[in-house]
């Protein structure tokens, strides 16, 4: 397998996590009360923090080679 296809899976599967990730967190804040938002915004701040982690790992790695 081609590195390159094997980033662009990952980070379309990385993608869909995150569709998927906000599709129940609205989900969650529909069906209970609102009073664990900061859990709420505690899940988005580490996943937000993933997503920029492996953006900039590639993005060093990709600037790494020229």
């Amino acid at each position: 397998m081609n590195v390159g296809q094997l980033v662009y899976d990952l980070a379309r599967l990385y993608v869909l996590a995150l569709v998927a990730a906000a599709l129940l967190t609205v989900t969650w804040l529909f069906r209970s009360d609102i009073g664990s938002s900061p859990d709420v915004a505690g899940i988005w701040f580490a996943v937000g923090g993933f997503g920029v982690l492996v953006i900039a790992t590639f993005l060093l790695v990709q600037y790494s080679r020229t």
